[in-house]
């Protein structure tokens, strides 16, 4: 179908720019819901724990990433109003307040400094600390400073209502005010800087920050400026912008100037130019009250009524709200010969990509809905495989191209090149070419294949993803390529800048052809998910693994060096946040920057901004419980760590032995992805697995001295170096310390000494007589033991004579008996009469005659049943696994009728006309008495009626087999488990 040669050119190249979209940032956010206790946030400390504490107007907030704990006047705030956080060099937390002055936290406690020492304010607006190590404070009454335990009013300063203070490096102060500019105090001297000699946009100044390199920012509620030695200079902000309220300031670890705007978001500073980050880029809110960084340099937003948010570095940067298309489905991604990245969604949109924003364009020649799958630019004309056959368009028109018949090729999902010019299609019913003004299908080696990729090579040879596997097309036919692997489903190829392939297998790993080597990378390897849809070799020697979960960055060297994955995993919690990548929907721009079409719109990656977070998680212990209770350790004379609040010189006694221990370690980056790592010093020697449980317990403690062992790793694999550690003792009774023990030893070995010195005597002249009634006696005691022997084992073998007796009785009768049932029951009845001869047979023909070795004896019985019916161990094959176990007579007897009914029935019904199976007996040994004893198979299984039978009772040997195990106080299970388990749970007599 041809449309109209203008209305192609104006749709497709001339199509009119829409309104700019905004870059989504990776912005997360706290509020009411997540235990912010109030949705104003005016000031943001973090201490060298790594804790961020809030100040909202509910009170003080200390937050680990995960949850808030919220301090309030019943924990000896003096006030909810809390207006500014400044965290000294001691690590105090000094707290100012609206209403009620000034407090100092050292860990536990509040420390008020209000008019009864001397601070006589009630607001507070800036807290600073001078290079002496001197508390300074801006009020509304004026500048104060801490002398000692008192506050003393700053009289070189003028009254009135200050809003800021800070110090410089070098030791100068600097306080804004309300109304009268700002202050700067250096070394005696006093410079008054206002709006009327410098350029200070406002007398009302909002916010100071030094800079080593820099001067001071200074924010006002009229713009931005800069302090130089003792100038302002003015800096201009984006025009729309010239006069914002700035609130706050913070520095990231590049140098670049963060600025909070009181009604219009946030503006990035670099020094040359300004970033401008409002509601549109993913903020909840214009209105910032506070900013601060963090040691993994994250940036943190207070906010007027949405409360915080956190700013990740923009590794990601997501186009998800377009211009009357929201969340769109980028199903296509291309780059055309000028650098310019080409995309097409489920619903038939397209668009060209325009200094970050996308000319859609208003028509297209190919019915609304349809589902475009990929894009092949090919010089002046543009492919578009879609549900709707293929297009071609260029700039005199487009062409349809499908099938002759509608039902041949309902999808075609992606295109290539042939090495002679032709162009490739792979289609749900094989690989297609044009054939004059149609598709024409190539014959395939294997039938019919639905090809869900075709990916041209280096070399010029066409690769074909294939529900059946990897094919080739060689010679107008698709042939398929043998390796040694036995993969399906291939949904993505791609090559590497040595030549390597690619192929993503579906549900099976990551198919790797280097020359004619084949290897398949599963989860055996390392690969942390199978479920691969695309893969993507980017000119940095990364490979790009999408699943149907995540994003894998695995790096290519390692991979093809050592065999294993080395790889950083994307996430929405990493900041990957289009969900799941469209198939074959991902391309790398001229920039080095990768693109991503995903489920939720359209994705960019910078990799110049992706640093690993290798900031090490701050860990710390939080408690300690006896018997998993809390517990008031102070009660129990225990003094308290006035820092961690935990004991000190912890010495329990030893009805005190079951301790657990609750941990916790702060990585803001990715609190979700925290892994831990433990062990107890001088009760274990390896470390627990990688867990992100945050507790452990450890009961029944012997005597002695331990250490606890918590290492930590944050969102980035990054293990903390060394371990938190906590030691304690657990004291022995009286009975077991050394001091008593040595005591009592010398006591003894007195008492002992005079004993021997006193009966020494008498011992000798009792000796000799006691030797030769001993003598004599042992030669008695030998004889009667002898002959005890002897009449046993004549015994053992009159009664296996007997038996034997018996069973050629049986067989006599046997052969007369015609009924087959009778003579089953028969065999059974000789099988289990077979069972206890041979018990004798050991019996009289070893010296031990009261302890019976179950491995030989079972031995025994399996192979007089092998015979009996006729089975040879190389068709079922016996496997034993019977530690070294030896019983009495009477269990022997009663063990081996169990196990001569378990096998029979195994060799009788499990594999029947001559099948071949494994037939395996196992004892384990729980403790000294406790045993369980299985007999399984690889055969048939238990027949359907079996549990009915077994409730009936009309089996005559389960009921034996029942019977039997009480007699041991156990019991019988029976299961189907890829064939027939029975399991004896019983107690050997002590």
């Amino acid at each position: 179908m041809h449309c109209p040669r203008i209305l192609i050119v104006l749709c497709l190249y001339l199509a009119a720019a829409v309104p700019a979209l905004a870059q989504q940032y990776n912005i997360r956010n706290w509020t009411l819901e997540q235990g912010l206790p109030q949705s104003e946030v005016m000031a943001i400390q973090q201490d060298q724990q790594g804790y961020l504490w809030l100040a909202t107007r509910a009170g003080l907030s200390r937050f680990n990433g995960t949850d808030f704990v919220t301090y309030t006047k019943e924990d000896g705030l003096s006030s909810h109003n809390i207006s500014t956080l400044f965290l000294d060099s001691q690590q105090h937390l000094w707290i100012g307040t609206t209403d009620a002055g000034l407090l100092r936290f050292n860990g536990s406690d509040f420390i008020p400094y209000g008019a009864a020492q001397g601070l006589q304010a009630e607001s507070i607006q800036s807290v600073s600390e001078d290079k002496t190590g001197r508390i300074w404070v801006a009020s509304n009454t004026g500048v104060f400073f801490l002398s000692g335990n008192r506050m003393q009013k700053y009289t070189a300063l003028p009254e009135g209502s200050y809003t800021s203070i800070a110090h410089t490096p070098s030791g100068a102060m600097l306080a804004g005010t309300e109304k009268s500019g700002l202050y700067r105090v250096s070394k005696g001297k006093l410079l008054h800087l206002t709006t009327e000699n410098s350029e200070l946009p406002s007398n009302h100044v909002t916010a100071l920050l030094p800079q080593a390199d820099a001067g001071v920012w200074i924010g006002t509620t009229a713009g931005l400026a800069q302090l130089t030695q003792n100038k302002v200079r003015r800096i201009p902000l984006p025009e729309s912008l010239a006069y914002s309220h700035i609130t706050s300031f913070t520095l990231d670890n590049t140098a670049t100037l963060w600025i909070g705007l009181q009604r219009n978001g946030l503006l990035k500073y670099d020094g040359k130019s300004f970033e401008h980050l409002t509601r549109r880029n993913g903020l909840r809110t214009n209105r910032i009250t506070a900013l601060a960084t963090d040691m993994e340099n994250n940036i943190w937003i207070g906010t007027s009524g949405y409360g915080l948010q956190q700013y990740k570095t923009p590794w990601f940067v997501h186009f998800f709200d377009f211009t009357g298309l929201a969340e769109p489905r980028i199903t296509a991604l291309a780059q055309d010969s000028n650098g310019t990245l080409l995309l097409g969604t489920d619903e038939g949109d397209f668009a060209r990509m325009r200094q970050q924003r996308p000319d859609w364009t208003d028509a297209q020649p190919w019915p609304r809905g349809t589902t475009i799958y990929s894009l092949l630019p090919d010089k002046e004309q543009l492919w578009v495989c879609s549900s709707n056959g293929v297009w071609r368009l260029t700039p005199n028109g487009s062409t349809h191209y499908a099938h002759p018949s509608p039902r041949a090729l309902p999808d075609v999902y992606q295109a290539a090149t042939g090495p002679a010019g032709g162009v490739f299609f792979a289609t749900a019913a094989g690989i297609a070419t044009l054939h004059g003004d149609s598709l024409q299908l190539l014959p395939a080696t294997e039938g019919p294949i639905k090809a869900k990729t075709i990916y041209r090579d280096t070399k010029g040879r066409l690769w074909v993803g294939a529900d059946k596997g990897v094919f080739q097309v060689r010679e107008g036919q698709v042939v398929k390529v043998r390796t040694n692997l036995n993969v399906r489903e291939i949904s993505s190829i791609t090559e590497d800048t040595k030549g390597n392939l690619y192929f993503a297998a579906f549900n099976q790993g990551l198919l790797l052809l280097q020359g004619r080597q084949a290897k398949l990378f599963t989860t055996e390897q390392g690969l942390p998910n199978e479920a691969i849809k695309t893969v993507f070799a980017d000119a940095s020697d990364n490979l790009w693994v999408a699943t149907n979960r995540d994003v894998l960055k695995v790096s290519l060297p390692i991979l093809l060096r050592e065999g294993k994955f080395s790889y950083r995993s994307y996430t929405a919690n990493s900041g990957f946040r289009g969900l799941e990548v469209c198939d074959n929907a991902i391309v790398q721009a001229r920039d080095s920057s990768i693109w991503f079409g995903t489920t939720k719109g359209l994705t960019q990656y910078l990799p110049h901004l992706d640093h690993p977070n290798t900031q090490h998680p701050k860990v710390m212990l939080t408690d300690v419980m006896l018997y998993s209770r809390p517990t008031d350790w102070e009660e129990l004379g225990y003094p308290l760590d006035s820092l961690t609040g935990l004991p000190e010189t912890l010495r329990l006694p030893h009805t005190q032995n079951h301790l657990s221990f609750n941990f916790h370690a702060i990585c803001l980056s990715g609190p979700e992805q925290v892994r831990y790592k433990y062990r107890l010093a001088g009760y274990e020697d390896s470390w627990s697995p990688a867990t992100s449980r945050s507790f452990t317990t450890y009961a029944n403690l012997s005597p002695g001295k331990y250490k606890f062992e918590l290492l930590a790793q944050n969102n980035e694999g990054y293990w903390t170096e060394q371990p938190l550690s906590y030691e304690f003792a657990i004291v022995p009774p009286i009975w077991r310390r050394e001091w008593f023990i040595g005591v009592l030893l010398v006591v003894i070995a007195g008492a002992i000494l005079s004993v021997v010195h006193l009966r020494e005597r008498s011992l000798v002249k009792m000796n000799t007589l006691l030797e030769m009634k001993v003598d004599h006696r042992t030669r008695l005691l030998e004889r009667q033991n002898r002959e005890k022997e002897i009449l046993l084992q004549e015994i053992h073998h009159r009664v296996k004579n007997n038996l034997q007796i018996v069973m050629s009785m049986l067989n006599l009768q046997a052969r007369h008996v015609p009924d087959p049932l009778a003579k089953d029951v028969m065999q059974a009845l000789r099988s289990r009469v077979r069972s206890m001869a041979l018990l004798h047979e050991r019996l009289y023909r070893h010296n031990d005659l009261e302890q019976i070795n179950l491995e030989d004896y079972f031995l025994e019985i399996c192979e007089s049943l092998y015979a009996s019916y006729g089975i040879s161990m190389e068709r079922v094959a016996l496997e034993l696994d019977i530690p070294e176990t030896k019983v009495d007579v009477d269990t022997a007897i009663t063990l081996g009728l169990i196990v001569n009914e378990l096998v029979s029935n195994t060799l009788k019904y499990a594999f029947p006309q001559g099948e071949a199976g494994v037939l395996r007996i196992v004892l384990t040994r729980h403790d000294e008495v406790q045993f369980t004893l299985t007999v399984s198979d690889n055969g048939r299984g238990l027949p359907e009626d079996f549990y009915q039978h077994r409730q009936q009772g009309h089996s005559f040997g389960l009921k034996l087999v029942e019977s039997l195990s009480k007699k041991l106080e156990g019991h019988m299970n029976f299961y189907n488990s890829h064939g027939t388990k029975s399991t004896l749970y019983f107690v050997l007599p002590s």
